[in-house]
């Protein structure tokens, strides 16, 4: 293979796509994250629709495909893709938290979504709803962050569950909702234990998996979950 500045053009553009495209185990995206800096949604209708780190994933590949066709074999292009393909998620996962650690306040805290659950239920006397829930979260900031958690009503099933923003209380601390602490580097699956009155005598059970939360402060409020 001829090494030349087209060669090293189109494996920039190959490496670039699956870059921006990858996300990670725990839904963090290094393209979702460059257009939401830019003030752009990476989605065309809000959190859905069309996925422009997508597109430009395709668009970029392709030409890189192309140009990287003109300079190397069939055989020499398929190991190239492989190897790009085999290191990039390694790459992504080696810059997400230096991407978090630019971050501040709470923005430096890492939501996993993808595995995060709730358990809904009746209490045993039906007066009340019980909200069992299973919070995955990193702090990759140098300072440890205090905050409470909402779970916002309109949040998948959740308006028919309660009518306003529900702050959760920790299982730790009953008496002492919306108190949580992440120390600088600490990953921990938050357990919570929250109680309402029954709404509209809905007596049922029910789940919710990688809702949006919301993550706040004295001073701060910030949005987290999946396309977030």
């Amino acid at each position: 293979m001829k090494i030349s500045r087209q060669a090293i053009i189109s494996v920039l553009l190959i490496f670039f796509a699956i870059f921006l495209g990858h996300t990670t185990e725990t839904g963090f995206s290094i393209g979702d994250k460059m257009l939401l800096g830019f003030g752009i949604s990476p989605w065309s209708n809000g959190q859905t629709g069309f996925h422009y780190p997508i597109i430009i994933y395709y668009v970029l590949f392709i030409i890189g495909c192309l140009e990287a066709r003109r300079v190397m074999s069939s055989r020499q292009l398929i190991v190239l893709l492989i190897f790009l393909l085999t290191i990039t998620p390694s790459v992504v996962s080696l810059v997400k938290p230096v991407y978090f650690r630019m971050q501040s306040g709470l923005a430096t805290v890492e939501y996993d979504s993808r595995n995060s659950h709730f358990n809904i239920r009746s209490s045993l006397d039906n007066n009340k709803l019980e909200i069992i829930g299973a919070i995955p979260l990193t702090n990759y900031g140098n300072d440890p962050v205090e905050f409470g958690i909402k779970i916002p009503s309109d949040s998948f099933i959740a308006h028919e569950w309660f009518s306003g923003d529900l702050i959760l209380t920790s299982v730790e601390s009953l008496e002492d909702p919306g108190t949580f602490i992440l120390y600088p580097g600490q990953r921990q699956t938050i357990l919570s234990y929250t109680t309402i009155p029954l709404k509209n005598d809905n007596n049922g059970t029910g789940t919710m998996n990688g809702p949006d939360l919301i993550l706040f402060s004295n001073n701060e409020n910030r949005k987290v979950g999946h396309n977030l």
